[in-house]
């Protein structure tokens, strides 16, 4: 035991950066220290009572003896950090304390899910990493917290280009969660990672089936989470305080689902964006609500585009002219939104009359996109153009524009006049 406890002092130490000396002092020697680190000595109550207090644990934890009130204190200190994550204001450092904690004490579940939450909120390729903890401490737990693990791996190889993998897991994941243990936080993660991850691919049907399984599972936005997450915790402290430790228990378990519902904002947000889409054809003000939605959770500059389009579809002209004007600040002339941007400036002008203007947008927009390789935006584009040339009689111009559209979308040299 004394070698246990010596290795969890030491652990425990170098974690807040104490020396043997800082650690020992008043009461004790640093030689002390370095006896009960190695196994060489057994420390004594008082003993393991100061340096518990100086390194801000609990006894308990020092002999890797914990109880039940021990383990719902663990998950609320993780809670607290992770709302600390959603605030905005949340130290990585901290939960990764909480992470090696529960790790200290066997507390696998604990520590998988401080990974999680150390991952979600990490960019860069420390990330992969910090999932792989994740999925190691969740490896033999039930399949609503390992299938969280299994969700973010696919979530993380999204951004590197591995969508086709990432679908395959989430699908995976969503069959045997259906099939045996369908957790409703773990299906709305699965649904809503579908959704952004087929939105990405230009499955736009497919991202809107998923969006709209999300949405529907979704408890409510990010003010009443939060006041449901609020609650909750002092739910669970409460009975703590009562000593009614199983229901204590039970409640930081929903508390913990608040929370990762919370997590999941901006992904929803790209679900609302993905049923809008869907909506458009059928539906203008459905997916006009969608939208304006899913640009107050999460700000996004294709949102803003699609926004402006429906407003302008719906003879929204000034609120249509606010949007593009505000995404004309803020996307950049390098980026691929920027063709879309220049398109829908022509278009806004078409809808306004002006016919001057409208032409040299979808100009413009024909330079902007082949510049940028937006095949989509130029072949728009073009046709507009050209529609708005014939209008107008000038019918050799829009040939003319017809066949600089066909050789910048790569059409052979030879198209015939």
């Amino acid at each position: 035991m004394g070698d246990e406890v010596g290795g969890r002092l030491r652990r425990l130490r170098a974690e807040r950066g104490l020396t043997q000396r800082e650690l020992a002092e008043p009461h004790y020697t640093a030689a002390y220290v370095s006896s009960v680190e190695t196994g060489a000595r057994t420390p004594s109550g008082d003993a393991l009572r100061h340096f518990a207090a100086r390194l801000g644990v609990d006894t308990g934890e020092l002999l890797g003896v914990t109880s039940p009130r021990d383990d719902v204190r663990l998950d609320l200190d993780i809670a607290a950090a992770a709302a600390d994550f959603l605030a905005g204001n949340g130290s990585a450092p901290k939960m990764r304390r909480l992470a090696r904690r529960a790790e200290g004490i066997g507390r696998r579940r604990q520590a998988g899910l401080a990974w999680l939450w150390v991952a979600r909120f990490t960019e860069g390729g420390t990330r992969p990493r910090l999932v792989a903890a994740a999925e190691a401490a969740l490896a033999d737990d039930i399949p609503p917290y390992r299938e969280l693990a299994a969700a973010l791996r696919a979530n993380v190889l999204i951004g590197p280009g591995e969508p086709h993998h990432a679908m395959h897991l989430l699908r995976t994941a969503l069959d045997a969660s259906l099939d045996g243990h369908p957790h409703p936080v773990l299906l709305l993660t699965l649904h809503a990672y579908l959704a952004e991850g087929q939105l990405r691919l230009g499955e736009t049907a497919q991202a809107a089936h998923h969006a709209g399984e999300a949405l529907r599972l979704a408890r409510g936005g990010e003010e009443i989470l939060a006041e449901l997450t609020g609650n909750q915790r002092r739910l669970a402290e409460a009975y703590l305080g009562e000593g009614r430790v199983a229901d204590a228990i039970a409640a930081v378990s929903v508390l913990h689902d608040l929370l990762h519902e919370r997590a999941l904002r901006p992904v929803l947000a790209r679900c609302l964006f993905a049923r809008a889409l869907a909506r458009r054809t059928e539906d203008l003000e459905g997916a006009l609500a969608d939208l304006r939605a899913s640009r107050a959770a999460a700000p996004d500059h294709a949102v803003t585009l699609e926004l402006a389009d429906v407003c302008r579809e719906l003879g929204r002209l000034d609120d249509a002219a606010a949007l593009l004007a505000e995404a004309v600040e803020v996307i950049p002339a390098d980026s691929p939104l920027s063709a879309s941007l220049t398109f829908q400036q022509g278009s806004l002008a078409l809808a306004r009359g002006d016919l001057e203007a409208a032409e040299a947008g979808f100009a413009h927009a024909i330079d902007v996109a082949a510049l940028r390789d937006a095949r989509g935006v130029l072949a728009a584009s073009v046709d507009k153009a050209g529609e708005l040339l014939r209008d107008q009689g000038r019918s050799e111009e829009a040939a003319d524009l017809l066949r600089r559209g066909l050789l910048l979308l790569g059409a052979e040299e030879d198209v015939p006049k």
